[in-house]
């Protein structure tokens, strides 16, 4: 086992504060989004994290508010992180693999593919109580940068 995703997983613990944005490339927009977001332990197990984010992504078109949640399992496998979708109907499935890419503290997500979309992420970790993740969904009708900013709650 890698101590530096050790680490790194056993930070997520906790509750945190996020902020994203939604950059749409195709039409030239940016949406925003923010909330709460909280990795949780079984005490059975702490190889898992439960992770469950709620919040409001708010629409620039039209100045709609719209309430969002969104559930993942983290689970941790000697030097890599793997994330299990915990919600709608691909529950179960995996989502990304993240595993560190050089000797710096980011993690490169493995790509998953949804229908004709590509989805990759990657994961920076700034100190113990701030990392963002900047991800991109590209398709033949899509073409998404999101970054999302997480601090910690204290």
């Amino acid at each position: 086992m890698n101590k530096r995703t050790r680490d790194i997983f056993e930070n997520l613990r906790g509750d945190w504060i996020l902020n994203r944005t939604i950059e749409d490339l195709k039409l030239n927009e940016i949406n925003t989004a923010s909330g709460k977001a909280s990795f949780q332990s079984n005490f059975d197990d702490i190889d898992f994290l439960y992770y469950k984010e709620i919040g409001k992504l708010l629409l620039k078109k039209g100045g709609k508010s719209i309430n969002f949640t969104r559930k993942y399992i983290y689970k941790i496998v000697e030097d890599r992180i793997d994330i299990i979708l915990d919600d709608g109907v691909t529950k179960g499935k995996l989502f990304q693999t993240l595993i560190f890419e050089n000797d710096k503290d980011e993690l490169n997500g493995s790509e998953h593919i949804c229908k004709l979309d590509r989805h990759n992420g990657r994961y920076f970790f700034i100190d113990e109580n701030n990392f963002y993740i900047e991800f991109t969904i590209k398709g033949p009708k899509t073409n998404l940068l999101i970054r999302t900013n997480y601090s910690k709650e204290k």
